[in-house]
């Protein structure tokens, strides 16, 4: 997958249809900005419900606002990621064009939908998305020729398929068919999301700071297998802890373990080595925040005074927030044919991004400042993705650079 984010180049003149058939010229171009833009409506509107201002037409709007992070925002940039990734690795077709856009249209309807239908409607149009994403991925996948054991074209199936159970029983959570079902599809959600960080990284991180800082990193394949493992079962451990009591001092060795591991990962991957270089060192901090996440989880295992939300937002903020923003960044500057160099304005990003997850746990531990943190929070977050769609709005609504396609 690492081969899915390079390559740079100049610039040519383009026609208006030019840039219309641009947009949906490969999966990374309209998902990204769905997904940004999202991110930046629905977070003031989160704040405003949170503040008694608004009240929003749902049957909890904690449980939306989850749901939306996850399966609103995560959806459209995973989506966006793995319809670029899967083709540069397998060589075969995503949709592109008319099916890309109708793909986009399916994901948008799952967002209006619960403002529009009755709530068993509107959960049929959001769980519609990731199946038909992973069909639309399917054929490239299955008719990949697979030369390496290390090559698993089906992972990204796995991922999808889990991520729709996971909206599956929200939504039973939701519509009272199961009690357990909004916080169980939230954990499911949340710890498929950290191996899918955790794999991608092992993949990128120490192949993109040995080209970009010149450093050596030898394959530790044993070590990440074990991390890995560990990881599923402190996430196998977190879910069965929604539906039994389970001893404090399990989770809290599973959690620990987990992040002990996952952190020594940023030593042997060179990250001071990454720290003048604004495209790396945004994908080693970003990744600083899973091993933070589980830190967090084993402390709330332990004691009252740190919350279960605290490690939630670190991971969903912090871990995937970042790295997708890196990711997004770094793919769209490579896959529209210009240098991987991080200016002024990814700067901001990165720092952006960073605060906000740092001023969303302060908001937690400090209840009697929560809401201006909660407000810087939000800001920094808006500037973040703000300036996303800002620098790359244009860029991402015109024709590669190069001539190429893509």
């Amino acid at each position: 997958m690492a081969a899915a984010f390079a390559l740079p180049q100049d610039q040519p003149r383009h026609e208006p249809a030019g840039r219309r058939r641009a947009l949906f010229a490969l999966g990374f171009r309209p998902f990204y900005l769905a997904g940004a833009a999202y991110a930046v409506l629905v977070l003031p509107l989160w704040l405003a419900v949170y503040g008694g201002h608004v009240a929003l037409q749902v049957s909890d709007a904690l449980a939306w606002h989850g749901h939306e992070m996850l399966f609103g925002f995560g959806a459209a940039i995973i989506a966006g990621f793995l319809l670029t990734a899967v083709r540069n690795w397998t060589g075969g077709e995503t949709p592109t064009g008319t099916p890309l856009a109708l793909l986009v249209l399916v994901w948008l309807a799952g967002r209006v939908a619960p403002f529009l239908l009755p709530a068993g409607f509107a959960a049929m149009a959001d769980l519609a998305f990731l199946p038909v994403l992973a069909v639309a991925l399917a054929q490239p996948i299955f008719l990949m020729r697979v030369r390496k054991a290390s090559q698993r074209p089906w992972l990204p199936l796995v991922v999808l398929s889990l991520l729709t159970i996971a909206n599956l029983l929200y939504h039973a959570g939701a519509l009272g068919l199961w009690a357990e079902g909004v916080v169980f599809g939230r954990h499911l959600a949340l710890g498929v999301v950290a191996i899918l960080i955790s794999v991608i990284a092992a993949r990128i991180v120490p192949s993109f700071t040995m080209s970009g800082a010149g450093v050596f990193i030898p394959a530790a394949l044993r070590r990440d297998r074990i991390a890995l493992i560990v990881l599923v079962l402190a996430v196998a451990l977190d879910l069965a802890a929604v539906l039994w009591p389970l001893p404090p001092l399990l989770l809290v060795t599973a959690n620990a373990a987990t992040a002990l591991l996952h952190a020594s990962r940023l030593q042997q991957w060179h990250s001071w080595s990454a720290r003048r270089i604004p495209l790396l060192a945004i994908l080693h901090i970003a990744y600083l925040w899973l091993p933070l996440a589980f830190a967090l989880r084993a402390a709330s295992a332990w004691s009252d005074a740190v919350t279960p939300a605290m490690a939630d937002h670190a991971l969903g903020v912090g871990a995937m927030a970042g790295l997708m923003l890196a990711m997004m960044t770094r793919s769209a500057l490579g896959h529209t044919g210009r240098k991987l160099k991080a200016g002024p304005v990814e700067i901001g990003i990165y720092g952006a991004i960073t605060l906000a997850a740092l001023l969303r746990l302060c908001a937690l531990l400090h209840p009697a400042l929560q809401w201006p943190l909660l407000l810087g929070a939000g800001l920094a977050w808006e500037a973040a993705f703000g300036l996303f769609l800002l620098r790359y709005l244009p860029i991402l609504l015109r024709p590669r650079i190069d001539g190429k396609p893509g």
